[in-house]
């Protein structure tokens, strides 16, 4: 089964976003990416962008059957529809979200804490030193 796992790194201050995720086959990195957002509004923005990258990925290598695992528990949550989104800007990438779920088969979105979240926090804060340097 397939495993991916999302996040991403917003500095407000700096109007500085990027994203990272890693796909898992079992326990086998199957692929990992890393990058920049070229734009930066909120840190539920940058999740949800993070999340629609890595959804994308799978979907051109016609993965099928995708677990799911991020550490922003509210953008699990709305993908879950187990809360509202109040904030406009979010609701046309939930949206995208939704239409991405189609293309596969199954698909289940876990909320997991950030310690076992480290490997996408990683390399989104990689796509920020190497912009930095």
């Amino acid at each position: 089964m397939f495993l991916l796992q999302f996040d991403a790194c917003n500095r407000e201050v700096l109007g500085l976003a990027s994203i990272g995720f890693v796909l898992y086959y079992d326990s086998t990195v199957v692929a990992k990416h890393y990058a920049m957002l070229n734009e930066s509004y909120d840190s539920n923005y940058a999740e949800y962008k993070a999340l629609i990258y890595a959804l994308k990925y799978a979907s051109k290598l016609q993965i099928k059957d995708l677990y799911v695992e991020g550490d922003a528990k509210i953008v699990i949550d709305q993908i879950n529809n187990n809360c509202n989104i109040k904030y406009e800007r979010v609701k046309p990438l939930h949206k995208e979200v939704n239409k991405l779920k189609l293309d596969f088969n199954f698909i289940n979105f876990e909320h997991i804490y950030r310690k076992y979240n480290h490997y996408a926090d990683s390399l989104a804060n990689q796509a920020l030193i190497e912009y930095l340097k």
